[in-house]
Parts: C-alpha cells; structure tokens; sequence
C-alpha cells in the first residue's frame, strides 16, 4: 500500500507540473525526487507532453509502475510553484506521503486566475507590446481593447474544452476584426501595430521556450512535440488573422489605411 501511495504522489506532482506548464526534465525530476525520498529504488520517471510514466522497486524488490495521461495543458506558474514547495518540505520530512497527496490535490483543484484578471492582463499586455513595437498611444489604445474583446471568446471556448486550435483561429480573427472596426472609427494609425500587439497574448512564447530548454536538456521527443505545438498555436493565429484580412480587403475595400 505504502509503494503504491509513493507511486501516486510521484505521479501526481508530476501531472500538475506537467499540465501547468512545467519543463519535462523539471517534472522528471521532481517525480524521482519524491521517489527515492519515499525509500523506493532504482527509481525512474519519464514524461512527454501528454504522459507521464514512473516506476520503481519498495525495499523488498517488489516493482511498481504507473501511467497517467495528461490532456488538459496550459500556463500556470503559481502550481507549479505550489508543487515545487511542496516537494521540498516533502524531502525536508515535514509531510508524510499521505499529507503530501492531501496537499497535491489541494492544489490541482485550485481555480486559476478569475476571468476579469486574465482579460485585464491581456489587455495591459498588448497596450504595452503595442507601444513598445512602436505604435502609438492612439495604436496602444486599440490594441488594449481588441484584446480585451479578443479573449472573451476565447475563454468561452476554453470553457466549453473547445480545441486549441479553434480557440486560436478564433482569437486571431477576433483580435483583427476589432482592430480593424476601431481603426476605422478613428482610434489608432498604424493597423500592424495594433494588430500584433492585440495577438501577443496568444503567442505560445512560453511553449517555444521550454521547447528549446527541452532539447537542451536531451529531451527531444517532448522538446519537439512542445516546437510543433508552438507551431501549430502559431498557424492558428494567422490564419484567424489572414482570413479576417482578406475579407475586409475584400469587402471594404482597404479602407483602414
């Protein structure tokens, strides 16, 4: 019972990890940590972008293995941080291992950013990427709300477990129509400033990141699904754009320069 529950808690700090946005060889090694702390040998874990394995032997050689399928995958830090402390006071023998899977799981339910924060950051985000790309107050002003707009359909659609991807095509042509219906209305000058600026929220800089320490790190199967996700995430978001583009040119006539 004890191998299992060391198993367990290895596995599920390394879900919220994972699933949070962690980088592979950080969740990996947190999960061996948690391993041998627990008194297991020849522990091993391993992880991808959408698994993570773990296995190891109790003090009478007996193996244990577990697998869990991580489906769900976003951006957030304060988790993973929560986990990381976690972990630490875990080695530190201040948390037994049933109390170390009372407080993970504590911490997987615990509700993100409310929606007005995120649709707050992400406005206060793309004003400034607006300005600092070098458009101006008119051009940051327009862009701090199209994204602002932009993410309530976004968040919608999260909401409802809608693919990436859509969610993404959504975003993107959310974010150029509103800038577009605002420049035209006399708030902005430059359309491209405002316009990159508006989609920057949705940029998978974070996934292109812990793609390069990935594959840094010899991780290259999770680094390379993280750089196609990246890629993917990319598309997305140009081709809600494109598209927008292409029919105001087509049915205005080019009227927001």
């Amino acid at each position: 019972m004890q191998t299992n529950n060391s198993i367990k808690l290895a596995i599920l700090a390394g879900e919220i990890m994972l699933a949070s946005g962690a980088e592979t060889y950080r969740v990996e090694d947190t999960m061996q940590r948690i391993l041998k702390h627990c008194g297991m040998h020849n522990a091993e874990s391993m992880c991808t972008t959408t698994s993570i394995f773990a296995s190891a032997t109790d003090a009478d050689g007996n193996p244990a293995t577990m697998l869990k399928r991580v489906k769900n995958r976003g951006n957030n830090f304060q988790k993973v941080t929560y986990v990381n402390d976690l972990s630490r006071s875990f080695a530190e023998g201040k948390l037994c291992v049933d109390e170390a899977i009372a407080a993970l799981e504590e911490i997987n339910t615990t509700p993100p950013y409310s929606n007005i924060v995120r649709l707050t950051g992400s406005a206060v985000a793309s004003f400034c990427f607006a300005s600092m790309f070098g458009g101006s107050i008119l051009d940051s002003a327009n862009a701090f709300i199209a994204a602002f707009l932009m993410q309530i359909p976004v968040l919608f659609l999260e909401k409802h477990n809608i693919s990436g991807v859509l969610r993404n095509i959504t975003g993107g042509a959310c974010a150029a129509f509103i800038a577009l219906t605002l420049m035209n209305l006399g708030l902005g000058e430059n359309i491209d400033f405002v316009i990159i600026g508006a989609i920057m929220p949705l940029v998978p800089g974070v996934s292109l990141t812990n793609a390069i320490r990935d594959i840094l790190e010899g991780d290259l199967i999770s680094g390379s699904a993280r750089i196609l996700d990246a890629f993917l995430v990319a598309i997305g978001i140009a081709a809600g754009v494109g598209t927008i583009l292409t029919l105001w040119l087509s049915v205005v006539g080019g009227v927001f320069f």
